[in-house]
């Protein structure tokens, strides 16, 4: 069986179930299509990076040496 891919613009309260899909286990995804804010995660940072053309770190016999 094919699953069912549906775009609903309008969400109704209640969501009907396919007569053929009734009492069996099935995957409900529900996924909102870009109607809220955008995330704000992806964006890049308010502060400044720093540009480097190479970062010095010292091996670690130097880092452990007492």
């Amino acid at each position: 069986m094919q699953p069912i891919r549906q775009v609903i613009h309008n969400a109704p309260e209640y969501i009907p179930i396919p007569t053929d899909l009734r009492h069996k286990t099935i995957e409900l995804i529900i996924w909102p299509l870009g109607d809220d804010e955008p995330d704000t995660s992806l964006r890049p940072p308010r502060y400044r990076r720093a540009k480097v053309d190479k970062i010095d770190l010292p091996s670690r016999e130097e880092r452990n040496a007492r």
